[in-house]
């Protein structure tokens, strides 16, 4: 059981290795260090505020005393499962909406979805998740609200354009032959082909919407106060930058660990998937 995953880690390619290598520890610690420590992300007066980088606080505390230490990997934990969501949902409902009308003979009911696709995927990403943001309010639900009611746009196309292919294969012209079921199609035969494409792309997307929702919260459209983001932090940070570097250097560090991580990961499955 335990020799599993390091089977698995072996297989890999080298940059998944060392993308592995980086998130893992920010994972567990993104679970441990908020659970353990003595010191509350939220709750100010934890320390001296300012402090600068010393054993009791190792990143320092913040303009409230707060432990800047337990608050990275508290938004560690926060942007991460985010980010998680803010991909899973999209690539779920654009890919099931791609792979459908890519398929459709209903050239009607395809050009209309395709107007719509194009017509989110034409608007610039920030401005019109910013609008969404808006409407729904700060905070993790309206920022997954708006990574959906965007992103899946991006999935729809892609998927699309791979299940035109799907749709000219012999083995899709074989199941009208025999006489399968419109849903036993999509499902069994059309999907399991689509899904894999942007899964691949769903893990490079992943860093792009990590740096969304840190972007977010550093315009202040994100998470609301006290809640630990990275972006959120970086932008408390930064009216302190030249007396107290540390409270925007640090989670800056870490969404840039992050995003390098996931990046080597994806494209060490990329490369793999093109072997």
């Amino acid at each position: 059981m335990i020799a599993a995953p390091f089977a698995v880690f072996r297989r890999l390619d080298p940059e998944s290795r060392w993308g592995l290598a980086v998130l893992v520890p920010i994972v567990v610690l993104g679970s441990l260090v908020p659970a353990l420590s003595p010191y509350h992300p939220e709750v100010a007066g934890s320390g001296i505020p300012l402090q600068p980088p010393n054993p009791a606080h190792l990143f320092g505390t913040d303009d409230l005393g707060r432990d800047v230490f337990v608050r990275t990997f508290a938004a560690a934990q926060l942007d991460m499962t985010l980010a998680f969501f803010g991909v899973a949902g999209p690539l779920l409902i654009g890919t099931f909406i791609g792979a459908v009308i890519g398929t459709t003979k209903w050239e009607v009911v395809s050009g209309a979805w395709m107007i719509l696709i194009d017509a989110i995927n034409a608007f610039p990403f920030i401005a019109i998740t910013l609008a969404i943001v808006a409407m729904f309010g700060a905070g993790p639900q309206g920022i997954l609200a708006a990574l959906t009611l965007t992103n899946w746009a991006r999935y729809a196309k892609l998927a699309r354009a791979r299940a035109l292919v799907v749709g000219k294969s012999d083995y899709f012209a074989a199941t009208h032959v025999l006489g399968y079921s419109r849903p036993r199609v999509l499902l069994r035969h059309v999907l399991p082909n689509v899904y894999a494409e942007s899964l691949a792309y769903g893990l490079s997307d992943f860093v792009f919407v990590i740096l969304v929702i840190a972007g977010l919260s550093f315009l202040g459209a994100g998470t609301r106060p006290p809640t630990p983001e990275w972006g959120a932090m970086m932008s408390d940070g930064r009216l302190f930058l030249t007396t107290a570097w540390w409270i925007a250097v640090f989670p800056g560090l870490a969404l840039s660990v992050t995003a390098i991580g996931v990046a080597l990961v994806a494209d060490g499955i990329e490369r793999r998937s093109r072997e």
